[in-house]
């Protein structure tokens, strides 16, 4: 009769995760200690877990009575003879790599005690076996220390799931990053499953490694579980394109551990498009939120955005938020953006609803068209489809419905809607602002070089206020719909602007001998600049040799960082480049003048204006 003994050993990695100690050579033993044979036993294997020292291992050698190895599930059996049926046994094994990856070389593999068994033999009906059937999983403070501190093997774990309804999100690319103080470390990318789990291996290499390509921080922490030189891990998730998980530096886990596992969570809704989820408009791009505070993101009570930035908007913006193809009961759903030009203080009462006579996607040039959604094929490849808005998917009244625009999809696809998971892009509606803008350029005549802008030339403050409406169709020709949640937010201020800077600059020595004459002794430069939303302002002078660069500066040069509505612009029309004529070399110069206004699209902020040069050359 033979005795099998199968079994089974893993490794948690985190609650939620572990993974089979596949490759392990596991050993059977008689008992070392006969003497507490029983204790061992019963004891929780997490008390019973060791190390094996080299002269424990020599010790108990004459007592080995079997060997084997663990298969890529973590399974093992042996076979035992008869006689060992009445006996308990010590299980170990020996660790001499891990799963996923490639570890430090070890020279000798390491030996871990499990615990002792006294196996509860069972008959089946194959008469002449019988089996006994034993499992483990290490703990997670066990098995991500000897990975880590012994292999050099850290893993991240995690789920991604939507924020709102819990439900995974398939098919996305995760990475995740070490916030370095010069340069970032990818730590690896992973796809995630059907449950939205994800997994990245890594080794410290790959967050210890400076600036500096050859020089390697390899710091050995020392015995112990209280690893403290860990990376700051922060991630980023696409799919589709689609940014569904955008952390910054300052979102890291701190000097995380050997195992780290995340849940995280994204706003975007995927699923299939028959599949209804709140609806709601949230922001402006992905820099701001509709709402009012002093925060990064937020409006203030005058219709700035950014917090203590300050933005005005300018040009194309994105309305940004979710919104279901349709609601539970299966009807469409439809929304649309209006606008009023009459305004009141974000975080009070909004303007009244008469005041919305402007409408996106009935106004001429108001909407813009782009990407508000994506279909996503459910097989391999998974290929990603984008769903663009049309003029077409508005009715008079300016309603949207992004139906039409997946009608539209799927029918040049040739493929039924049922081929496809849809993703929420965000995007409900593009806008331009330049449409909700009516102020004209500072003309060029306004200001002679040296002078500030005149107050009768000065550009007036616009702004508008933003309303969302949306709707369940019931029987639209009837009129019926049911009014949802979120429907009647709205922005009551938003600052807009789309002028250009005003920027003039002049050498007065070569306004007086001649734009192509050589110039010494002392020089005098003369500027204008104006914006109402002006952020900075500077002049520089460098010389073609490199031994001149520096910036021009008299009390208002050089503006940095500037939210003052009160400081919109400032002029010289005498400012001395150089303190005598020694501080210039005998060279050619450029002189530029450069300015930023306080313009953001949501997306990101207006680049410099300029620069607007002047070159001349210096002669001793």
């Amino acid at each position: 009769m033979k005795y099998i003994f199968k079994g089974n050993l893993c490794g948690f990695l985190c609650e939620e995760c572990n993974e089979p100690l596949s490759g392990m050579e596991v050993l059977l033993y008689l008992p070392w200690r006969k003497e507490s044979v029983t204790e061992a036993a019963v004891a929780e294997v997490k008390d019973t877990f060791r190390l094996v020292s080299k002269e424990e291992a020599a010790s108990r050698k004459n007592l080995l009575i079997a060997t084997t190895k663990t298969d890529e599930f973590g399974n093992f059996a042996f076979e035992l003879d008869e006689k060992y049926s009445k006996t308990a046994f010590d299980i170990d094994f020996v660790c001499g790599t891990v799963p996923r990856v490639p570890p430090k070389p070890r020279r000798e593999p390491l030996q871990f005690h499990l615990t002792t068994i006294y196996p509860k033999w069972r008959n089946t009906t194959e008469a002449e076996n019988v089996f006994y059937k034993w499992e483990y999983c290490l703990s997670a403070k066990w098995w991500c220390y000897i990975r880590g501190y012994y292999f050099d093997a850290w893993v991240i774990c995690g789920h991604l799931r939507n924020c709102e309804t819990g439900k995974p999100i398939a098919n996305a690319s995760v990475t995740a990053w070490d916030a370095d103080f010069l340069t970032d470390d990818n730590l690896g990318t992973a796809i995630t499953d059907a449950s939205g789990h994800f997994r990245i291996d890594y080794t410290s290499i790959q967050f210890k490694q400076t600036f500096i390509p050859w020089l390697n921080v390899e710091t050995d922490p020392g015995p112990g579980l209280n690893f403290q030189s860990g990376p700051d891990v922060y991630f980023k998730a696409v799919l589709g394109g689609v940014l569904l998980i955008d952390e910054k530096k300052v979102d890291c886990r701190k000097n995380v551990g050997y195992c780290l596992c995340v849940n995280l969570c994204s706003k975007i809704n995927v699923g299939d498009p028959d599949t209804p989820f709140p609806s709601a408009w949230t922001g402006i791009g992905q820099a701001f939120n509709i709402t009012t505070g002093i925060g990064p993101k937020d409006f203030d009570a005058v219709g700035y955005a950014g917090g203590s930035g300050k933005y005005a908007l300018y040009s194309n913006i994105r309305l940004t938020g979710q919104a279901a193809p349709k609601a539970a009961s299966g009807n469409p759903i439809e929304y649309r953006f209006l606008i009023s030009d009459v305004t009141t203080a974000n975080g009070g009462a909004p303007p009244a609803l008469a005041n919305f006579t402007k409408i996106v996607g009935v106004t001429a040039g108001l909407f813009v068209a782009g990407t508000v959604a994506k279909l996503m094929e459910k097989v391999f490849p998974f290929n990603v489809h984008d769903v663009n808005s049309d003029q077409a998917d508005f009715d008079v009244n300016g309603w949207f419905d992004i139906n039409s625009a997946i009608n539209r999809t799927v029918t040049a696809l040739g493929q039924p809607l049922t081929n496809f998971w849809f993703i929420d892009e965000d995007t409900l509606i593009t806008m331009d602002t330049r449409v909700l803008t009516s102020a004209l350029n500072v003309p060029a005549a306004a200001a002679v070089v040296g002078n500030p802008i005149p107050v009768g030339n000065k550009i007036p403050i616009e702004k508008v206020a933003i309303r969302f409406e949306i709707r369940e169709v019931v029987n639209k020709p009837a009129n019926q719909f049911n009014i949802l949640p979120g429907s009647g937010k709205t922005l009551n201020s938003a600052i807009m602007n789309n002028n250009s800077v005003f920027m003039k600059l002049a050498i007065t020595e070569l306004e007086i001998g001649g734009l192509c004459n050589p110039i010494s002794g002392t020089v005098h430069a003369k500027y204008t600049v104006y914006h109402p939303h002006l952020a900075s302002s500077s002049l520089h002078l460098n010389n073609n040799s490199g031994t001149i660069s520096k910036n021009i500066t008299d009390g208002f040069l050089t503006l940095s960082g500037n939210t003052n509505p009160l400081v919109d612009g400032g002029a010289n029309n005498s400012l001395q480049l150089n303190a005598n004529p020694n501080d210039l070399t005998r060279c050619t110069y450029a002189l530029n003048l450069y300015a930023r206004a306080r313009l953001h699209n949501g997306e990101s902020q207006i680049s410099d204006s300029g620069p607007i040069p002047q070159l001349f050359f210096y002669d001793i």
